[in-house]
Parts: C-alpha cells; structure tokens; sequence
C-alpha cells in the first residue's frame, strides 16, 4: 500500500511539473537599447477620446465647473458629477455648449477652455482632469489590479509601489510592460534586479498600459509541493481506512 501511495505522488508530481506558456506573447518585443524605446521612456499627456470621463474646473466660478477639485460638495467621482466625451468627441459646456475635446490633451483642452470663457470672464483659471485613465498590473505584486493615473505622471516604480510592491515569488528581472502603439502590440522586458541604469528601466505609464510580472519557477515547484502534500494526506487516510476494514 506504501508503494501504491509513493507512486501515485510521484505520478501526481510529474504532471503537474509542466512548464506552463507565458501569459503574454508577442515577436513585437523591445529592448531598451530600441529606438522604440522613447514611446516608454518619454512622458506623454493623456489625450481625450470617445467615451472618457473628465471634469471641469474654473476657479472662482462654482456655478460653471463640473466636479470641479476646487469645491468640497462636487469633488469626487463618487457623486457622478463629471462630462463624458460623447462619440464625436464632443461635450456639452454651461455657457459655451458643445466644444471638440476629442484628440486634445488636458493641457490643450484647458488653453482652449480658457481661450472660450476668457470672451466673458476675466483671466478664467481652468483645470481638467481624467478620471478613466487606467493602467493594470498583474501577476507577482501583492495587490494586483486597475489603478487609475489621473492626469500624474505615473512611473512604473510608483506602480508597483501601489500595489503593495513585489510578492516573494516574483520574477523581477523579467517585469514586462504591455503597450499599444500606432495599433502595434509592444512589449518591453524590465529587469529591476540590476540597478544600473535604473532612471531609463523606471518608465512613464501611459493609460491602458499592462504590466505583468513573471512568477519564479519555485513557485510553481512550491505549488507541486502543496498538491502532493495534499494528496498524500488523502492516500494515508484512506491507507487507514483500507487496513481498518481489511482485519
């Protein structure tokens, strides 16, 4: 019975030991040495689109902003008060009504903004904000998930620092970062486990970035481990259960 218990584990533990694909492929990878690179390492604005949720902010003027920061009865999305850019790109403004925002950055926007109301309002003070923006990290971290970049210029240490930094089965020389650009799947391999150079590896995120972080093999083998524990101690207890009804 001893036999049959030891070679079903070891029978379990050859299965379950096959390497499993990488959760993200693509031939399009890049090394920081690409030109491509600069799309990572430059800090881009957001730029508006259909379908983004932003508020407005005029300072001083209460009665026109829409979630605006400035005011402690309108300041977060949780009360729904914000404009969402419809699909021509547009949104409808108190005084101004419909203004293409559409392809414009935040801070092109807020000129443009400014330029409008300054037609009836002295040296307006306009701010908008994104409230969609979102990057999401999966994989080794302790809190992996969608985090939101507002209008800040968010890092992928400061990211990982969110969520709750790396867990102890993470592959931290093989961080990837999963980017769309001109409609082109790119992936850039991040290896932090070697400080040199570490201001060209500490990239700017840009909304809908991915970022995935590899687990170590020895998780996988911790895992095996778990199982077969697991099943070992289902094997005795039926062992004993054999030999108490067999005498």
């Amino acid at each position: 019975m001893r036999f049959l218990i030891t070679l079903t584990i070891l029978s379990f533990l050859m299965t379950s030991c096959s390497r499993t694909n990488p959760l993200f492929q693509t031939d399009n990878q890049l090394k920081i040495s690409d030109p491509s690179f600069a799309s990572f390492s430059n800090v881009a604005e957001p730029v508006l689109k259909p379908g983004d949720k932003i508020t407005l902010s005029i300072w001083g003027h209460e009665e026109l902003s829409i979630g605006s920061v400035n005011s402690s009865f309108s300041s977060n999305k949780a009360t729904g008060k914000w404009l969402t850019v419809n699909k021509e790109g547009e949104v409808n403004l108190p005084q101004l009504g419909t203004v293409k925002v559409s392809g414009l950055t935040t801070n092109e926007v807020s000129y443009t903004l400014q330029e409008k109301y300054g037609k009836t309002l002295k040296d307006p003070i306009i701010n908008v904000k994104v409230l969609n923006h979102t990057v999401t990290v999966l994989g080794e971290v302790n809190e992996p998930g969608i985090y939101n970049i507002d209008n800040e210029k968010m890092t992928l240490i400061q990211l990982i620092g969110l969520s709750k930094g790396l867990s102890p089965y993470a592959k931290n020389d093989q961080i990837e970062v999963i980017r769309t650009v001109n409609n082109k799947t790119q992936k850039l391999n991040v290896n932090l486990r070697d400080l040199t150079g570490l201001s060209e590896k500490n990239i700017f995120l840009q909304p809908d970035d991915i970022i995935y972080v590899a687990p170590e093999s020895t998780k996988v083998s911790d895992t095996n481990l778990q199982k077969a524990s697991i099943v070992a101690s289902i094997l005795t207890g039926l062992a004993v259960i054999y030999s108490v009804i067999i005498k």
